[in-house]
């Protein structure tokens, strides 16, 4: 009798260990076909464009909103720049080196994590630093990370790189 219960037991433990095993996966499928990745792609796309926006605009409130209090940004120049203060201030620098600048981007994909917690941006970038003057323009690519705080999409980290002109190698290999 002993041995029965022991038995009984045990066998009841692997049955709800195994009706355990089972639904974990279904519940963990519906959770992510929950996530809507189309629209959240979307999402993140249109906080990318209100960030051009602002910086187009040279609006410091609105271009740093877009950002999580613990981004960085991977700038060639200055290196990292962490945090939402360093960023501000690194955006006002600019503005104020580059009074007639003008930046834009474009998004050539955006993917989001299957827990729709996160996503990636790549996209080209344009920067004139005084407007339709003598300087000529930098262009490139960049990879941006968006993580959900809340319910909104936020920059989590930022990397741009710039193309080198051609012209600008031809005559620095004929320096050499």
């Amino acid at each position: 009798m002993l041995i029965a219960r022991t038995q009984q037991k045990w066998l009841s433990t692997v049955m709800v260990v195994a009706l355990a095993a089972c639904t974990a996966p279904a519940d963990q499928a519906d959770q992510v076909a929950a996530v809507d990745l189309a629209a959240e792609a979307a999402a993140v796309e249109a906080v990318s464009m209100q960030w051009m926006e602002a910086a187009q605009a040279r609006d410091v409130a609105a271009a740093t909103a877009v950002f999580a209090d613990d981004a960085v940004i991977f700038d060639e120049e200055e290196g990292s720049i962490e945090g939402l203060p360093a960023i501000r201030a690194d955006m006002e620098s600019s503005w104020q080196k580059y009074p007639d600048g003008s930046v834009s981007w474009s998004t050539n994909s955006v993917e989001v994590a299957s827990a729709g917690d996160m996503a990636w941006e790549r996209g080209s970038w344009t920067f004139d630093p005084d407007g339709a003057g003598e300087a000529a323009a930098m262009n490139g690519e960049y990879v941006t990370v968006y993580k959900k705080v809340g319910d909104a999409w936020k920059v989590a980290s930022d990397i741009g790189v710039t193309h080198e002109d051609e012209d600008m190698e031809e005559s620095e290999e004929a320096e050499m």
